[in-house]
């Protein structure tokens, strides 16, 4: 056998375990969507919530966030058999670390105690969708703002057939963060993060606009 023969079969050998090491990682890991992907709004299909689900807390919250300090906050409902002023389940929750806030609307950097209000609104009437502003605030590519959606109030008929099947497994499967930069434009899908055993979605976000749980 040549020399080059002997690399050949060498380097075949390695990308074998290679290649099977990748498909449990996998195998074994959350559901992802990634992102990039761009469509019109006729042609996502919204997840919303179950007609059984509670009221929110509040439909909206607004604070100030300040560079150089962590900053939660949440939509919430009251759990079940609670209300809101006992037990409480997110329904979106949005935090920032010291270093998240990078640029004003208008491109200005925020400087470390300089501080912005934010605002959270959900705008979907029964739609898990989002209207986060300042639109055209930005964060720190490398301290993202992080955005996490629990869709547990969407119940298990995903799809709104009337029945439990595996046609919303699979759509569980399928459903991403979208983000609509401005009311006219398309949405373009984040790259998410999904547990579905908590019913939980999370994507990292560089700036504001509308966001919603669609496929």
């Amino acid at each position: 056998m040549t020399q080059n023969g002997r690399l050949l079969m060498s380097a075949q050998s390695l990308m074998l375990p290679m290649t099977l090491l990748a498909a449990g990682l996998l195998a074994c890991s959350d559901s992802t969507g990634g992102g990039g992907n761009t469509r019109p709004p006729s042609q996502l299909t919204f997840i919303r919530l179950a007609p059984t689900a509670p009221a929110l807390c509040a439909d909206s919250v607004g604070f100030w966030a300040v560079k150089g300090v962590g900053v939660e906050a949440a939509l919430e409902f009251p759990e079940a058999g609670s209300t809101c002023a006992g037990e409480t389940e997110d329904f979106l929750r949005l935090k920032l670390d010291a270093a998240s806030l990078a640029t004003l609307p208008n491109g200005t950097p925020i400087a470390t105690g300089d501080s912005v209000f934010i605002s959270i609104v959900w705008v979907g009437n029964d739609t898990i969708m989002f209207h986060l502003a300042p639109t055209g605030l930005t964060f720190d590519p490398a301290h993202p703002a992080e955005l996490k959606i629990e869709y547990e109030e969407a119940g298990d008929d995903l799809d709104e057939d009337g029945d439990i099947d595996a046609e919303d497994a699979h759509v569980e499967s399928e459903m991403s963060i979208w983000r609509q930069p401005t009311l006219s434009d398309d949405f373009v899908k984040l790259g998410t993060v999904k547990s579905e055993d908590i019913d939980e979605i999370e994507a990292d976000l560089n700036g504001f606009s509308r966001y919603a749980i669609a496929y």
